[in-house]
């Protein structure tokens, strides 16, 4: 996965990450779990934060909300975090391209991810990249032992990447 990311966020120059869910419904909260985490990493825990050129977005159930702040920020490169239902083994972090969102449910959001993704590709000039993470369950639980476990493995990927790349120094 890390080659992967890095291959995709090798020219970035200001990177924004947002993770979405619904942390009352259990796996729906890995892209917030994760980003939660990223913000405890490099400075504090809040809806948003901002070191250097690393931009950090917890969107909840909303990421409709933060348009706008994206289309100020302009960044070269958007990372979507997200729980998404692919049929795949629990906890499976992929990436998915823009013409396979369609082919998958992403569950909690105000409006579909397909919307936001053409929304953002209108409006800013960046490379959006979303990752889906596979998840147990989503009912009103805690976060799966196995998805936290993905999270958590995703959270180190995302910290090499960024210092690698130097984003957030």
């Amino acid at each position: 996965m890390k080659e992967m990311l890095l291959d995709k966020l090798k020219n970035c120059k200001k990177l924004v990450i947002m993770g979405i869910g619904n942390e009352l419904k259990g796996d729906d909260a890995v892209g917030i779990y994760v980003v939660k985490k990223l913000m405890r990493y490099f400075g504090e825990e809040k809806e948003f934060i901002n070191i250097k050129n690393l931009y950090l977005i917890n969107a909840g159930t909303v990421p409709d909300f933060f348009t706008d702040i994206l289309k100020e920020i302009k960044p070269t490169h958007i990372l979507i975090i997200d729980c998404a239902l692919m049929d795949k083994d629990v906890g499976e972090v992929k990436i998915i391209k823009e013409d396979e969102i369609i082919n998958y449910s992403f569950s909690t959001h105000t409006l579909p991810l397909s919307i936001i993704v053409k929304y953002l590709k209108k409006f800013i000039n960046a490379e959006i990249i979303i990752l889906g993470i596979q998840p147990k369950i989503i009912d009103f639980c805690p976060i799966s032992e196995e998805v936290k476990l993905s999270g958590d493995k995703l959270v180190n990927t995302l910290i090499e990447i960024i210092e690698e790349l130097k984003l957030a120094k």
